[in-house]
C-alpha cells in the first residue's frame, strides 16, 4: 500500500513537472509549498529558493498584487494577458488561480498556473498587421491606378503640346519640366503598384541598383522634406541576383524609412552597392542615433518596432 501511494506520487510529480506551465501551490498564508521546473524558467528561481517564502516576495510586484486581490475568492479565477517585464524578459501570462480544499472540504490554499503566452500574443499582433497590411496594399493598388488615367492623360497632351511648340520659344522650357515630372510622376505610381502587389513571389534575375534607384525615387519627397541628403555609390557592372524584385523593393524601403525616422534633424544617408565574388554587396548607413545594443537580436523579428505606436513594421516583415 506505501509503495503504491509513494509511486502514484512520484507518478503526479512527474506529470507536473513535464508540463509547460509554470505551477505552484500556497497555503492559506500565502506560503510557497511546491514550484515546478516551469517556474524556475520563468522566473529565475529555484525551488529551493521558493519553497517556505512568501509568494509576494518571489513575483514582480504588479502580478503580486494582481494575485493578493483575488485571494479571498472560493472559485477559480484568471488574470488574463499580465504583461511583465522582468530580469531583462518581457512575459505575457495567463494565470489562474485555483482554491486548493482538503478531503474535509475545508480551504487549505490556492494552486496557481502560469501560462507564457508571449509568442502566441506575438503571432495574433502578426496576422493582424498582415490584414491591415493586406487591406492597404489594395488600397493603395486602386489609388494608383486612379492616378494613373488622368496622369496618361495629362501626359499625352503635354507631349503634344511639347512637339507643337515653335523652335526658340520661351515656354519650351516650361514645358519640358512639366513633361519630365509627368514621366517621374507615372514611374512612382508604377513602384506604388508593384510594391503593392501581393501573392507568392517568383524568384527571377534582379538588376539591384535599378531596384535601389527606384525605391530612392519612392522615397524622395518625404527625404527631401527631412533634409536628408542622398548619396549613392552604385557599381557597375554588377551580376544579376536571383531572387524577387518586390520583397527586395520592401526591405529597401523599410531601412531607407528607418534612416529617415533616426534623423529628425536632417542628416546624410549613404546608400552603396558593388560586386565581390559573384554576389553583390549592399551597404545602407545614415548619420542617425543608431539600434541600441539591447536590440540587435531583435532587427528581423516581424513588427519589432522602437517607434511610438502606430509607425514602423519592423525589417522582419521584408
Amino acid at each position: 500500500k506505501a509503495l503504491e501511494i509513494a509511486r502514484l506520487k512520484d507518478f503526479s510529480e512527474n506529470i507536473v513537472e513535464s508540463l509547460n506551465v509554470g505551477v505552484l501551490s500556497v497555503d492559506l498564508e500565502g506560503i510557497v509549498e511546491s514550484w515546478n521546473t516551469r517556474m524556475e524558467q520563468l522566473f529565475g528561481v529555484t525551488r529551493q529558493e521558493s519553497v517556505g517564502r512568501q509568494l509576494s516576495s518571489l513575483l514582480p510586484e504588479e502580478l503580486a498584487r494582481e494575485i493578493d486581490a483575488r485571494g479571498d475568492q472560493e472559485q477559480i479565477t484568471g488574470i488574463y494577458k499580465q504583461r511583465l517585464h522582468h530580469q531583462g524578459k518581457s512575459l505575457t501570462l495567463n494565470v489562474s488561480i485555483t482554491p486548493l480544499v482538503s478531503k474535509s472540504n475545508e480551504r487549505i490554499g490556492r494552486l496557481l498556473l502560469f501560462d507564457d503566452v508571449t509568442q502566441r500574443e506575438r503571432l495574433e499582433e502578426q496576422m493582424s498587421q498582415t490584414e491591415k497590411l493586406t487591406s492597404l496594399g489594395l488600397l493603395a493598388a486602386g489609388v494608383a491606378h486612379e492616378v494613373n488615367t488622368p496622369l496618361a492623360v495629362i501626359s499625352n497632351y503635354i507631349q503634344m503640346l511639347a512637339r507643337q511648340m515653335p523652335d526658340g520659344d520661351p515656354r519650351q522650357s516650361i514645358i519640358d519640366k512639366i513633361v519630365k515630372q509627368t514621366f517621374r510622376a507615372s514611374e512612382i505610381v508604377n513602384n506604388l503598384l508593384n510594391f503593392s502587389r501581393t501573392g507568392a513571389a517568383e524568384a527571377a534575375d534582379i538588376d539591384v541598383n535599378r531596384v535601389v534607384e527606384e525605391t530612392l525615387s519612392l522615397v524622395a519627397h518625404p527625404l527631401k522634406a527631412s533634409q536628408i541628403q542622398v548619396v549613392k555609390q552604385l557599381g557597375e557592372p554588377l551580376p544579376a541576383v536571383r531572387g524577387s524584385a518586390n520583397k527586395l523593393q520592401q526591405v529597401f524601403l523599410n531601412l531607407f524609412l528607418n534612416a529617415r525616422d533616426a534623423m529628425p534633424g536632417g542628416g546624410m544617408l549613404a546608400v552603396r552597392t558593388a560586386a565581390h565574388n559573384g554576389s553583390v554587396e549592399i551597404e545602407v548607413a545614415d548619420t542617425g542615433a543608431g539600434i541600441a545594443r539591447e536590440h540587435i537580436h531583435r532587427i528581423f523579428d516581424p513588427f519589432f518596432t522602437t517607434k511610438a505606436s502606430g509607425r514602423g513594421t519592423g525589417l522582419g516583415l521584408s
